[in-house]
């Protein structure tokens, strides 16, 4: 936005100015031939202010929008801006009565909504030719939005009509919503784009790898906790979860992690000598590692126990080869090649040597881990007016829902950020998440926020949680008192 003095603010300066050499003289007296000579210089050189913040609007990055924005950076970024995705889904064509022949819906057949409170139609078409055969009743077919964006997503039951007629066919309906519209990239993430490409200072960096990690597929959160001394301990919500080592994740690991820099995994135990010293650490799952902190001259073995992903002591064994060098990270052997530890509950040292005894999914120096999830559930009770909307309750337990599942990767919960999304929608795109508010909540009741071993009742109170957990939603419940 560009931003230049008015030219009643200019006309102000020269006037004060020659007030100061000119003591009879009035600043701003509008009535003298002094103060109009002073008005059309100040319009000539607010000109020149307009002037240069055009000139900067048009080659500067972190000043130009939209299509010459994208021209001042496709030097770095060839393709542009990014597009929005359409979004998707399905409709199904309902004949008057079962066709005593097929009846062809051809392929970019349009229908349309028309949401609520607007006559703008949201227009779609079919992506494949579809056929209702003899006798047949019914027929689905994908769709697709003509427009791209958040827009065209809709509710289900919302799309109900077609453009034109095809013989037979008496209506269309879209049974579950259609979804996937996203908007196209904003100057504000272009920019961000461009930093990356040219301005971050090499791939080895935090920034750098969260956002390769980031632009994995079925990762939707990364935290990166330094822990000193070339570790670094990276959690990953990957939905793929912890039954296979994810190649993507290690690779990218691989390319972005500078030299002597090592993705650790969880830090579970320390040998020295026959000193153990076990960790409070917990993760959310994976394979044992042991990682000698001291060259390792002969080979090695030992055991420890483990707790497995059904809360049951393990027993690991492992073999330290002989010339294994500080820094190389041995995998144990496992009660199976399906059990993944949570936590390590105790070692056996041979009393040789020194290990760090580490938990994470991975290869040698690059172990990643999720994040552990902490259910938590709400159970609350209101007073509603005698006009609430329709669906109040399932409306309210779903934007607490909503609200918990959007927490990131070591945030607290807020008593009192449960309470906002009681009375207002969680919408994740508008300003600070607040929503419209719902109709029919006269007060609360009660609200009770727990997890398995921490309960909060009162305003002010919150819930922590460890840097590598995140809360998720448990059981949510809202009822009406004195129902």
């Amino acid at each position: 936005m560009m931003s230049y003095p008015t030219v009643e603010e200019i006309t102000q300066w020269i006037e004060d100015d020659q007030a100061l050499e000119l003591p009879d003289q009035i600043s701003m007296d509008k009535l003298t031939l002094h103060y109009l000579t002073n008005r059309t210089w100040a319009a000539q050189l607010q000109e020149c202010y307009k002037l240069n913040e055009e000139v900067l609007e048009y080659l500067d990055v972190m000043r130009a929008s939209g299509e010459r924005l994208v021209e001042l950076v496709r030097h770095a970024l060839p393709a542009g801006r990014l597009e929005g995705d359409h979004a998707t889904g399905y409709v199904t064509f309902l004949p008057d009565y079962p066709p005593t022949a097929a009846i062809t819906i051809p392929a970019g057949t349009r229908v349309y909504a028309i949401p609520e409170l607007s006559t703008e139609k949201l227009w779609y078409r079919t992506t494949v030719e579809a056929t209702l055969g003899i006798g047949e009743t019914e027929v689905t077919v994908a769709i697709v939005a003509e427009e791209r964006g958040l827009d065209s997503n809709t509710g289900a039951m919302t799309i109900r009509q077609l453009e034109g007629f095809i013989s037979g066919i008496a209506e269309v309906e879209n049974r579950l919503a259609i979804t996937g519209g996203t908007e196209d990239e904003t100057d504000a993430e272009l920019r961000q784009r461009y930093f990356d490409a040219v301005i971050a200072p090499g791939k080895a960096t935090p920034i750098m790898l969260e956002r390769a990690l980031l632009d994995l597929e079925d990762v939707r959160e990364v935290k990166l906790i330094n822990r000193g001394f070339g570790d670094v301990e990276v959690v990953v919500d990957y939905t793929g979860g912890i039954d296979e080592v994810c190649d993507d994740i290690t690779d990218c690991l691989e390319e972005n992690l500078g030299g002597g820099v090592q993705a650790r995994g969880c830090y579970g135990a320390s040998v020295s000598g026959s000193t153990v010293i076990v960790s409070v650490n917990d993760a959310y799952g994976g394979e044992i590692w042991v990682r000698p902190t001291v060259h390792t001259g002969d080979e090695d073995t030992f055991s420890l126990t483990y707790l497995d992903m059904d809360g049951a002591p393990q027993t690991a064994n492992i073999t330290i080869p002989a010339g294994t060098h500080r820094g190389e990270h041995i995998k144990a052997t496992m009660a199976s090649a399906e059990s993944r530890a949570k936590k390590i509950l105790s070692v056996t040292p041979s009393g040789n040597n020194a290990y760090d005894i580490l938990i994470g999914m991975g290869i040698n120096g690059r172990l990643y881990n999720l994040p552990e999830l902490i259910s938590v559930d709400v159970a609350l009770q209101i007073y509603q007016t005698d006009t609430p909307e329709a669906d109040l309750l399932a409306s309210i337990e779903t934007s607490i829902t909503n609200f918990i599942d959007s927490l990131r990767i070591g945030e607290r919960l807020e008593y009192s950020d449960v309470q906002r999304f009681i009375f207002n929608e969680f919408d994740p795109t508008a300003e600070d998440n607040i929503g419209r508010p719902f109709i029919g909540i006269d007060e609360i009741a009660s609200l009770v926020i727990s997890t398995s071993t921490d309960t909060i009742t009162t305003v002010g109170d919150r819930l922590t949680i460890e840097e590598d957990g995140r809360f998720e939603p448990g059981t949510i419940e809202a009822t009406l008192a004195g129902a």
